[in-house]
């Protein structure tokens, strides 16, 4: 499209695209603004940040994409050549071209405009739920005027305020009226160029009351002393509504809800269920200074890793389980969905986290079941194969090795009958015991079958070294213990091409042979 049309407009126009960079700025703005940076907010703001990332300088394009509205209107102070300046932006959304249009009219001008005109408020701007005011500064901020358009969103004709038959200030809610006049007097007397009230209501003619985003600057004479201000008024009712209605789903949600401000790293909003899950007050959570402290410290780079993609631009919602640090210091596990949403006007992270602690508990103890012995605890024949499969497939792809040994309690069958089931079962336990004490952590210990063994040692190539240390502490166990106890003992290494039967069939072997050269012994083939 060309938009050489818009050199025609008297006024600063820029054309922006969706992410605020700039498309087109016309004669006017460019007298205004000079040449050279590639945003919107780069151009009238001399910034490198966008302005919704400013106090006070809610973005009119970002208004438009996050309420849905078919224009929006806010007041900004916009760096000129002939220095700072009020305009009042007004921005619009062309979705043929999925571009932005914004024009910058130039607040004092059209003041000045508004003055000499007396009470013909057409000059202003009518924008559907954004309304002009000029207010005196008196009792009860007296309307000096207003755009047409008030008549569409409060239900009051222009005429009534300008004639001094309704105030504006009998119009805001009786709960917020006190705040809205504190904010004017704190802002006033602070000196402040502009700034937004915190959301209010107010009435309308037919009584129903309406949520509305203010933003007011104040009007100076000759002598800089403020005798007025102007501002607009948007409708956010709908946008409260939605809130409202989020707020009774999340205090009514059964797991905790927390809305999470990414780019500040701050919790803006937790459910009731919150504090149940991590023990902490909902004015605690909401003031801390560091959120991310309260996820253990083994599982922050998961949290970390997700809020980097997030800032990148990632929406969709991801699920993944983490533990939390509750206020006792207890460690949970929690299963933590997010998902990104618009929440008062900036992109934050809702989130959803369940405590699954008991599961996880279930979970280990059936693994545990499934891969354990229930005697003597360590590994059964299952695990073992599992863990052979792994070693033997690094041992083929990497080039890598390990060892294995099978050692058997020689006589237990005498044992069991010379003192009972009970003494063998002991004395499984404390071979176990026995034997743990004298292999590395990274060596895996199982029991094979009865009073069978297995041993392996990743990375290992003498499986001899560590049976005869394990022989010799079994030995002098039986001494202490005054019972017969040894163990024969049978190693091999792994070898190229062997399959994990291979490997425990030249262990067998090994086994047999020491058991027929008089036991209590180590062979390695």
């Amino acid at each position: 499209m060309n938009y050489k049309a818009l050199d025609l407009i008297p006024e600063a126009v820029l054309v922006v695209d969706e992410h605020y960079r700039l498309v087109f700025a016309n004669k006017r703005a460019r007298e205004l603004y000079g040449e050279g940076p590639k945003t919107c907010y780069g151009l009238s703001h001399g910034s490198e940040k966008p302005c919704y990332e400013i106090d006070g300088y809610p973005c009119p394009v970002k208004n438009i994409k996050d309420f849905k509205l078919e224009k929006s209107g806010v007041i900004h102070i916009h760096k000129t050549k002939g220095g700072s300046r009020h305009f009042y932006v007004l921005a619009g959304y062309n979705p043929k071209e999925k571009v932005y249009t914004e024009i910058h009219i130039d607040f004092f001008e059209l003041v000045h405009t508004l003055r000499l005109s007396g009470q013909r408020t057409e000059f202003l701007l009518s924008l559907g739920p954004v309304v002009f005011f000029q207010w005196k500064r008196a009792e009860g901020w007296p309307v000096e005027m207003v755009s047409q358009n008030v008549l569409e969103l409060l239900g009051y004709s222009a005429e009534d305020f300008l004639s001094g038959r309704i105030s504006y200030a009998e119009l805001v809610h009786p709960e917020d009226v006190e705040r809205v006049a504190q904010e004017l007097k704190y802002h006033t007397e602070s000196k402040s160029s502009n700034w937004i009230h915190k959301d209010y209501r107010v009435r309308r003619k037919d009584g129903e009351y309406i949520w509305v985003l203010g933003h007011t600057a104040p009007l100076l004479d000759e002598d800089n002393k403020v005798v007025g201000y102007y501002g607009y008024i948007v409708d956010i009712t709908e946008k409260h509504e939605q809130e409202e209605l989020f707020h009774i789903l999340a205090e009514s949600n059964p797991y905790a809800v927390v809305i999470y401000d990414f780019f500040d790293n701050k919790v803006i909003y937790v459910n009731a269920n919150t504090s149940k899950v991590n023990g902490f007050s909902r004015e605690e959570l909401l003031s801390h200074p560091n959120p991310i402290e309260l996820i253990h410290q083994k599982d922050r780079q998961k949290i970390l890793e997700n809020i980097k993609r997030r800032k990148e631009g990632y929406e969709d919602t991801t699920s993944y389980k983490v533990r939390i640090i509750t206020k006792s210091g207890k460690i949970k596990w929690v299963k933590l969905s997010s998902t990104v949403a618009h929440y008062k006007g900036k992109k934050v992270l809702v989130i959803t986290f369940e405590d699954i602690s008991g599961d996880i508990r279930r979970e280990r103890k059936l693994t545990l079941l499934a891969t354990r012995d229930q005697l003597t605890g360590i590994l059964n024949r299952h695990a073992l194969i599992q863990n052979l499969e792994h070693l033997l497939a690094q041992a083929q792809r990497y080039r890598t090795t390990f060892s294995l040994i099978i050692f058997d309690i020689d006589n237990f069958k005498s044992i069991n009958d010379n003192y009972g089931h009970l003494v063998g079962d002991k004395v499984l336990k404390d071979v176990v015991r026995t034997a743990k004490k004298n292999i590395r952590k990274s060596d895996i210990f199982g029991r094979w079958g009865g009073e069978e063994f297995i041993m392996i040692f990743p990375m290992t190539s003498d499986p001899y070294t560590p049976a005869e240390k394990i022989r010799r502490a079994l030995e002098e166990y039986g001494l202490q213990s005054k019972r017969n106890v040894t163990a024969s003992f049978g190693g091999t290494v792994y070898r190229e091409g062997d399959t994990i039967d291979d490997i425990i069939a030249r262990a067998d072997i090994a086994l047999y042979q020491a058991k027929a050269e008089g036991k209590n012994k180590v062979i390695v083939l």
